[in-house]
């Protein structure tokens, strides 16, 4: 590593992060989906400014650059005899961002992890199902909001930094239904494309110091694969859904 003289760095600059807890929502009697694609979506949410992660640089409630994912979980049981496809559409603002299909086995659940990028207080998400067979229920749903992309600086700004990822957290975490996680996604540091599984994050943190443009880092999940589903199906988790390793906090020192 190269050893820099202490009298070349700039103040320390400190980007803490504040997530929120996931909104729930577990029926007490599950809903058949239809078997055509409705005309409304059975999941819409319009985000609120407290739906948002707080983003702090130097306690300060600004940061130059910054970008907001969210992630919408729906969950049921395919009741059938026989395997049968669920249908998906994800919408934002009312427009459609995507869509698709995947096989549920007989009697086993389904969890949809939908990721949207690029969202602020005032839009409205939207998650859209229908079913090969009315046998085929959805009764579970949820939706939280992350960040990506932070950077000190304007995004065109090119600048040599020291970072630091630290405080890493698997989010969200949900706690309604029989849940367990499938996977927990990665990131990515940005100008390295170099990924950071389990593995590596056991340890809290990863240290860079090269030239930075545009920003930090980037979330797999809802960002790299954006407006976009990861499904997954079980005999017994629902829901079985993906989540994401998310730093807390960031270090940053910039060389004179």
């Amino acid at each position: 590593m190269t050893l820099i003289s202490a009298e070349k760095w700039m103040r320390l600059k400190i980007i803490t992060i504040e997530l929120k807890d996931a909104v729930e929502n577990l029926q007490s009697t599950p809903t058949s989906l239809p078997t055509s694609e409705p005309a409304e979506s059975q999941i819409s949410i319009t985000l609120a400014e407290a739906d948002l992660p707080i983003v702090k640089l130097n306690d300060s409630p600004n940061i130059p650059t910054i970008t907001y994912t969210a992630l919408v979980y729906a969950g049921g049981k395919n009741t059938d005899t026989a395997s049968q496809t669920v249908y998906w559409r994800e919408l934002k603002n009312g427009a459609s961002l995507s869509t698709g299909s995947f096989s549920v086995s007989a009697d086993y659940y389904w969890t949809i992890s939908a990721g949207y990028f690029d969202v602020n207080a005032g839009d409205t998400i939207e998650l859209r199902l229908w079913a090969s067979s009315t046998n085929v229920n959805w009764d579970y749903d949820a939706y939280a909001c992350q960040y990506t992309r932070p950077f000190p600086y304007a995004s065109d700004v090119a600048v040599d930094l020291w970072v630091r990822t630290k405080n890493i957290v698997l989010h969200p975490t949900l706690s309604k239904g029989n849940p367990s996680a499938a996977a927990n996604e990665r990131y990515y540091l940005v100008n390295k494309q170099t990924s950071y599984d389990e593995r590596e994050i056991i340890y809290e943190e990863v240290e860079h110091f090269e030239r930075w443009k545009g920003y930090l880092l980037q979330l797999y999940f809802g960002d790299v694969l954006q407006n976009n589903i990861k499904y997954n199906t079980h005999s017994s988790y629902r829901p079985y859904y993906r989540r994401s390793y998310v730093p807390t906090k960031i270090l940053i020192r910039e060389l004179k």
